[in-house]
């Protein structure tokens, strides 16, 4: 018997946290186009030719977008091909092409170029050509930002809890955080010592992007806070232990160029939350575990809420018991290298984000509701890669409302049943290549009740399918019991191919129907795997595969694997006080 299609109880956009105001900057400029590659003929119709106009970049540590705003390109057709390399160096490397984007207000051609060195100065190539006329050519010489760094010959000073008094040398720490504040100036290094420092500590004193102000536990015990306030630009906060069953960080006054790093967020409701702005912040290696139990199913609560500010890199975090992971950048933001699980709504959630939001390598396990939301797009492209999104109680990608441009490269995406089951005839916008459509149990691939055909946008090819021992491997509107059936009818996925889960991977462990936990793995794949060299190469994304060509999935047979969740180098503070929390 059939199951019934899927029907929504409560709409999140209906929640007190979707009600709060939104100060959200729109994005000027320009556009991105698809990757060459074999997808679905479209006949256009002749179309005016194009206008450059404006072209706005920017950096993280790892990544260089772009939006070149345009007029004119009615039928879609123009491209910008991107071409970079370090600067100084003799070879061009080619990246993605820059997408096309007509959605909302944006009419341009917008991208990245991702994977790429902290602090390095690159040449970019753009070139911009239209079949009905327009073309222009630029070369741009552009730095990646800088990884934080500790400063060097300022003053170390110490702190212990207390109501005052001290003069912060070893012998004679400040005794409490305010005599401390009191005397703070770029480029000091505070190490605050075990003990518990009560209320919320807000920090007003800012460092500069050459010497922050550091406030580093000692790692001699706990050093406990309540919670704190970021009221300053280029603070340091590391190795600190905060927990408060509400907020655990929050800011004033927009701050830049934070980092927080190294910390532990235990028990707490929101627990990193720029309720108040923030930009360019560095958000890695710290423990969050709320205080929010994932078999609620509640929308309240987050991990990192970044509330639609911009620039920021968040990765190699551990969260748990929250609602959502990851929620909320805005525009050229990296998310990577978390490890999240045991949530109760969704890993990662881009929500009303802007261009160039770029998540890869991340892995969710066992999330409520969706692996990562597109509910919905303000702007477009974003990237999605290399993550692995194992059994969430709904979807591998909430799709819901307006969604436009996206990549979606080298993913496992694994659910309990059907991989894509509301709303697929969404990914029609989208480019999905060398990804893995897992169903644990036997059911539809992806489930499409509505239909549609491809559009200009549309590049669905190159994935690998299980739809387990059930009659039918598509519904597109009509049903389809296999691959063969499906391609010839609706023109999609024509390279793609039938994987089966229960021969082609090394660790594949998806015990319990939602929300029973699913355990922390690598789902790798056999080397006798038909989706070992089954892929497509695309430039700048699947570099250096090993093989004729790339793997499916999030993991490229014989290369390393992935690292998720904090990392224990020599260079940061030792982790062992970090709590290890034990799932339920």
């Amino acid at each position: 018997m059939e199951r019934e299609e899927p029907k929504l109880t409560m709409n999140k956009m209906t929640t007190a946290k979707h009600l709060k105001s939104l100060s959200i900057v729109a994005l000027l400029l320009a556009g991105y186009t698809l990757v060459q590659m074999a997808i679905p003929s479209i006949a256009n119709a002749q179309g005016a030719g194009t206008v450059p106009g404006a072209l706005q970049s920017y950096v993280t540590t790892r990544s260089i977008g772009f939006e070149w705003k345009i007029s004119g390109d009615d039928n879609h057709d123009a491209t910008v091909t991107v071409r970079y390399r370090t600067q100084g160096a003799s070879d061009w490397k080619e990246a993605l092409s820059l997408f096309r984007v007509d959605y909302k207000e944006f009419n341009m051609l917008a991208g990245s170029i991702l994977f790429l060195e902290p602090g390095v100065t690159y040449e970019v190539q753009l070139d911009l050509a239209d079949p009905d006329g327009g073309a222009d050519s630029r070369t741009l010489t552009i730095a990646t930002r800088a990884a934080p760094a500790l400063p060097v010959g300022g003053r170390t000073l110490h702190v212990i809890p207390g109501a005052g008094g001290g003069d912060g040398s070893e012998s004679n720490p400040f005794q409490g955080m305010a005599a401390a504040q009191a005397v703070a100036q770029p480029g000091d290094i505070f190490l605050i010592h075990a003990g518990y420092y009560p209320g919320e500590v807000e920090f007003t004193r800012s460092g500069t992007a050459a010497d922050y102000i550091v406030w580093k536990g000692t790692g001699d015990g706990e050093t406990i806070f309540d919670n704190v306030r970021i009221n300053a630009d280029y603070i340091w906060l590391e190795g600190l232990k905060i927990t408060d069953t509400d907020y655990g960080l929050r800011t004033y006054n927009e701050p830049q160029g934070v980092v927080i790093t190294r910390n532990a967020f235990i028990d707490c409701d929101y627990c990193i939350y720029l309720n108040h702005g923030g930009e360019n912040w560095t958000i890695t290696d710290n423990v969050i575990v709320g205080d929010t139990p994932p078999e609620s199913g509640s929308f309240s609560g987050e991990g990192v809420e970044l509330n639609h500010t911009s620039g920021h890199v968040v990765a190699y975090n551990r969260i748990s018991r929250v609602a959502d992971g990851v929620s909320y950048p805005g525009h050229n933001v990296d998310i990577y290298g978390n490890d999240i699980y045991d949530v109760a709504d969704d890993g990662i959630e881009p929500d009303y984000g802007y261009a160039n939001v770029r998540i890869w390598g991340n892995r969710i396990s066992n999330a409520y509701h969706n692996g990562i939301s597109f509910q919905p797009m303000n702007g477009a492209p974003w990237y999605i890669i290399r993550n692995q999104v194992a059994a969430p109680a709904e979807n591998a990608l909430k799709l819901r409302d307006s969604v436009d441009r996206a990549l979606l490269a080298h993913n496992t995406f694994v659910g309990w049943q059907g991989a894509q089951t509301v709303q697929t005839q969404r990914l029609l916008s989208m480019q999905s290549n060398n990804n893995l459509w897992i169903t644990v149990s036997d059911w539809y691939a992806w489930e499409n009740g509505s239909g549609g055909a491809p559009d200009w946008r549309t590049n669905l090819d190159y994935d690998g399918f299980d739809w387990g021992d059930y009659v039918y491997a598509f519904k597109w509107g009509e049903r389809y019991p296999d691959l063969p059936s499906f391609q010839a009818a609706t023109g999609l996925e024509t390279h793609a191919l039938r994987v089966d889960k229960d021969v082609c991977f090394e660790t594949f462990d998806v015990p319990n129907a939602p929300p029973g936990s699913v355990p922390l793995q690598f789902m790798t794949l056999r080397a006798d795997c038909n989706a070992v060299d089954a892929g497509i190469p695309l430039p700048n994304i699947n570099d250096g595969y090993l093989g004729a060509a790339p793997d499916l999935g999030a993991y490229e047979v014989g290369a390393d694997l992935p690292h998720y969740g904090p990392r224990t180098i020599a260079s940061l503070t030792p982790v062992s006080y970090l709590p290890v929390v034990e799932r339920p």
